[in-house]
C-alpha cells in the first residue's frame, strides 16, 4: 500500500522557503560592491598624477610649441593663432603633455616651459566615482590657467632683430623632458613666419637650403624629430632680399625630412 503524503508538504515548503535565492541574492550584491571597488579604486589609480599633471606612468603623448614671432601679428591673426591652439589643446588626449618656447635672439630665452599635462575634466569622470567639482577645479586652475598665462606671453612679439628659428627650435625639443626619446606619439608646432635669420644661414642675406647645405654650418644639423608630427602655422611676411619666395618653403620641407620627421602640414595665418 501506497504511502500518503503528509497533506501539510506543500505549506511549509513554502512557509520555509529554499534557502537558494538568498545566497544567490548575497553573492550578487557582494560581487556589485566588489566590482564598484574595483572601479572605483581603478579609477583612483587612472587620475593619479604627478607634480605636473602628468600621469604616474608618463605621458600618453608629447607636444611642444616653438613661437617665432619677433614681429607683432595683426589682431585677426592673432585670433586665428588662439582658436587653431585652443582647438589643439581641447583635442588631445588626457594626460598629453605640452611645452612652449620662442624663437629669441638671446640665448638664455630658450628652452622649455615647464611641462604641464592635460588632466581629466567633468566630461572624463562619473559623478559616481569623483568629486567633479574639484575636478573641473583641477583643470581650470592647474592645466587651463597656466597655459593660457604661458600662450599669452608668448604671442607677445619680441622685437628681436635676429630670428634664430631653427637653434630655438633645437634647444625646445632638448630641454622638453622626454621629448627626444619618447617612443608615444610626438608633435611639434611651430608659429612662424619661418624667416631664418642667424649666423648659420639667413634668408635676409639672399641664402636658401643650397647655399646652407655648402657652408660649415650644415654639418650641425643633428636628427632629433624622427616621425614626429609637424604643423605649422605660417605668419605671412614680405622680404625684399628674398629671391624666391617658394625657397623658403623648400627649405623647411628638406630641414625637416633630414631631421626625420613626418612631412609639416601647412596653414597659412592670414590677414586679408
Amino acid at each position: 500500500m501506497a504511502r500518503r503524503r503528509p497533506s501539510n508538504f506543500r505549506s511549509r515548503r513554502s512557509k520555509g522557503g529554499s534557502p537558494l535565492p538568498y545566497a544567490l541574492g548575497a553573492v550578487v550584491a557582494l560581487g556589485l560592491l566588489g566590482g564598484a571597488g574595483w572601479w572605483m579604486s581603478r579609477t583612483a589609480s587612472t587620475m593619479a598624477v604627478d607634480a605636473a599633471l602628468c600621469p604616474l606612468s608618463g605621458p600618453v603623448a608629447e607636444t611642444a610649441i616653438l613661437f617665432d614671432l619677433t614681429d607683432p601679428m595683426a589682431p585677426a591673426q592673432t585670433a586665428q593663432l588662439r582658436q587653431y591652439l585652443e582647438g589643439e589643446f581641447a583635442g588631445a588626449a588626457v594626460g598629453t603633455q605640452f611645452t612652449m618656447g620662442v624663437v629669441s635672439e638671446d640665448q638664455a630665452l630658450w628652452g622649455a616651459t615647464d611641462p604641464l599635462c592635460k588632466p581629466a575634466s567633468v566630461k572624463d569622470v562619473s559623478s559616481l566615482t569623483q568629486n567633479v567639482t574639484l575636478v573641473q577645479k583641477r583643470f581650470q586652475e592647474r592645466f587651463q590657467d597656466p597655459l593660457q598665462v604661458n600662450l599669452d606671453r608668448m604671442i607677445s612679439a619680441s622685437g628681436a632683430k635676429t630670428s634664430p628659428i631653427m637653434e630655438s627650435l633645437q634647444a625646445l625639443v632638448a630641454d622638453t623632458p622626454g621629448f627626444l626619446t619618447y617612443a608615444g606619439p610626438r608633435k611639434l608646432i611651430l608659429v612662424s613666419d619661418l624667416l631664418q635669420n642667424s649666423d648659420a644661414m639667413s634668408f635676409y642675406r639672399g641664402e636658401d637650403w643650397q647655399s646652407f647645405q655648402a657652408s660649415p654650418a650644415f654639418a650641425r644639423l643633428g636628427r632629433t624629430l624622427d616621425r614626429v608630427d609637424v604643423t605649422i602655422f605660417a605668419v605671412p611676411r614680405e622680404v625684399a632680399t628674398l629671391k624666391d619666395p617658394k625657397a623658403v618653403e623648400d627649405f623647411w620641407i628638406r630641414y625637416f625630412e633630414l631631421q626625420g620627421a613626418n612631412l609639416p602640414k601647412l596653414r597659412s595665418l592670414g590677414d586679408l
